[in-house]
Formats: C-alpha cells, sequence, structure tokens
C-alpha cells in the first residue's frame, strides 16, 4: 500500500500547486494499483477535475492508512532504487558480454566448419609422427634416457591434443546438424528468443533464494539452443512472461541489513563483468574477430597454410621410415 500513499501524497501537493499535469500523469499509475472503495472514489473525482472533492477524499483516506500503517524506514525505499539501478546496470553489462560471446562462438563455428577437418587432420599426424619418434627411441634402448622421457611426454601430450579437439569438433558438427535443420528464419528467431529468456532467470540476477532454479533453468535454455529446439525455448520464454519467473533481490528484500549486503554484492559483480569486458577486448581472438574485413580471404589463406602443415607431416613421418600415414 506504500506506492499509492506516496502517489496519493504527490497529487495532493499537486493540486495545491494547481499543476494538472503531474495530476493526470500520476493518477494513470494509481489507476494500475489495486484500489479499494476509497481509491475507487478518488479516482472517478480526479477524472472528472473535481480537485475539491478529491483533495479532501484524499486526505480522509491517507489518515485512515496512516493509522493503521507500520512506520517504514525510508532508507529502505532508497536502498530498493539504489538496488534496481544496480541490477538494471549488471543487466545491460550481462548482455553486453553475452553478445560478444555469441560473436565469437559463431565465428568459432565457421572457423570449425571450414577448418576443422584440416586441424583435426593435423593434430593426428603430429599424434602419429610423436608416437614414432617415441616408438624408435625405446627401440635404440633409451627407455630411461631423458630424450626418451621428453618423446613419451610428447607423444601423450600430443594423444591428449588431438583427441580433445577431435572431440570438439565433433560437438561443433552436432550443433551445426541441429541448426541446418533449421530454416535462417527460425535461427534468427531461436536467438531471439534466448537471449529474452535468459535475461529472465539468469543467474546473476535473481535474488539468492532462486539461484537454484535460475541454474536449472539456464541449462535447460542452452541445451535446448545447441540442439536447435526452437519449441523447448519458446516454452520456457512463455512460462517465464506468464510471471512464474525469479524476480529481482529489489523486489523481494524488505529489509535494510540484507539489501545493503545485495547492493554491496551486484557492485562487485559489476566491477568484475566490467575488467571481463576490458579483458575480452584485448584479447586476440576478439580483436581477429572485430577487425577481420575479409572473411572468406582469411579462412582461403588459413586453409592453404594448414594443407602445406599437412603435407609436411606427412613428409616427416615417411622420413622417419613410419608407413601408417593414413
Amino acid at each position: 500500500m506504500n506506492k499509492p500513499i506516496k502517489r496519493l501524497e504527490i497529487i495532493k501537493n499537486a493540486i495545491e500547486l494547481e499543476d494538472d499535469e503531474i495530476v493526470h500523469g500520476q493518477l494513470a499509475q494509481l489507476k494500475k494499483e489495486r484500489l479499494d472503495e476509497g481509491l475507487e472514489a478518488i479516482v472517478q473525482a480526479l477524472e472528472a477535475r473535481r480537485y475539491a472533492d478529491a483533495i479532501a477524499a484524499i486526505t480522509v483516506w491517507l489518515q485512515n492508512q496512516r493509522a493503521l500503517a507500520t512506520w517504514q524506514d525510508p532508507r529502505i525505499s532508497a536502498s530498493k532504487l539504489e538496488l534496481k539501478t544496480l541490477e538494471a546496470e549488471l543487466q545491460e553489462l550481462l548482455d553486453r558480454r553475452t553478445a560478444r560471446i555469441q560473436r565469437l562462438d559463431e565465428f568459432n563455428e565457421l572457423y570449425m566448419t571450414r577448418l576443422g577437418p584440416l586441424m583435426t587432420e593435423i593434430l593426428r599426424l603430429r599424434k602419429v609422427l610423436a608416437e614414432k619418434m617415441l616408438r624408435r627411441q625405446l627401440r635404440e634402448g633409451n627407455r630411461s634416457e631423458p630424450v626418451a622421457e621428453e618423446s613419451a611426454r610428447q607423444a601423450d601430450a600430443a594423444s591428449q591434443d588431438y583427441e580433445s579437439y577431435r572431440q570438439r569438433h565433433q560437438e561443433a558438427q552436432r550443433h551445426q546438424a541441429a541448426q541446418q535443420r533449421l530454416a535462417e528464419s527460425e535461427r534468427h528467431e531461436l536467438k531471439r528468443l534466448w537471449r529474452q529468456a535468459s535475461k529472465l532467470c539468469h543467474p546473476d540476477l535473481v535474488d539468492d533464494s532462486l539461484k537454484a532454479e535460475a541454474n536449472t533453468l539456464m541449462v535447460r535454455l542452452n541445451q535446448a539452443r545447441q540442439r536447435g529446439e526452437l519449441a523447448t525455448v519458446r516454452s520456457i520464454l512463455t512460462r517465464l512472461m506468464q510471471g512464474q519467473q525469479p524476480m529481482m533481490a529489489s523486489s523481494r528484500l524488505n529489509d535494510l541489513e540484507p539489501l545493503r549486503l545485495k547492493i554491496v554484492e551486484i557492485r562487485l559483480q559489476i566491477r568484475t563483468l566490467n575488467l571481463e569486458l576490458t579483458g575480452l577486448e584485448k584479447e586476440g581472438a576478439w580483436q581477429l574477430v572485430t577487425t577481420l574485413r575479409d572473411q572468406e580471404g582469411y579462412f582461403q589463406q588459413q586453409e592453404k597454410a594448414m594443407s602445406n602443415t599437412v603435407r609436411t607431416l606427412e613428409k616427416q613421418i615417411v622420413d622417419v621410415g613410419f608407413d601408417e600415414v593414413a
């Protein structure tokens, strides 16, 4: 009931100041509140511009409410407003980070599509070559020598690099296949709905008591996006927009100390995100994506360089006498 009280106080002062614009601006907001019989009568008087009747009714209604209402520390309202402002700033930073990560992901997917097979082959050949070198060291009786130990380390590292990249490439292929099942308009819709839904349940934005629910929803959203499940993303967004979404801390907290603690927490998150975004701008991948003008020329150049690397590795394998190039 605090909002109607404050709005009526503004309206009462506006009538005394003879400012009709403020009166009707606040009236529009007042009508959105749950109205009791007394408020209905006030609204009707204001709409009819019967200001003498309105101010008398407002005075009586405010006196009755103050007799019933408990005092609220004004610092609570100030803290709630401060927290709401900080939440909006955090939301804007999260949106910026999401947009940048999406841009990097899209470039990485294109990179995997164009260059993934060549890179996988390079890593496979490096694995083959390292294993050959290790076996040669063992045949020569250098099992305990440092050079043999280094060969074993290199073979193990090459094998891990190959398996790790191969799995990433396969995952990228699955994601690409899922996206290709959608029409271009559906892919744009999937991205748009995902971003809209993620704003409503981002774990960094909700009250602490709702973080577990928010995390679960974000996992479902991300999985649905990866699988190209447009219907699932749309269903989650519909549920969120129907008022079942986790609420912001500024909408749930009503005690001063928890509000102050949350303000400190959000300020720290904002500082951390600003540092993260600054660091992202300095990374080579981001600079490449944002400065690349001739994307096709870049990929053609990379394909040529990688093809040369494949031929070099194949020759090295043949030169050391290993016959398992394929």
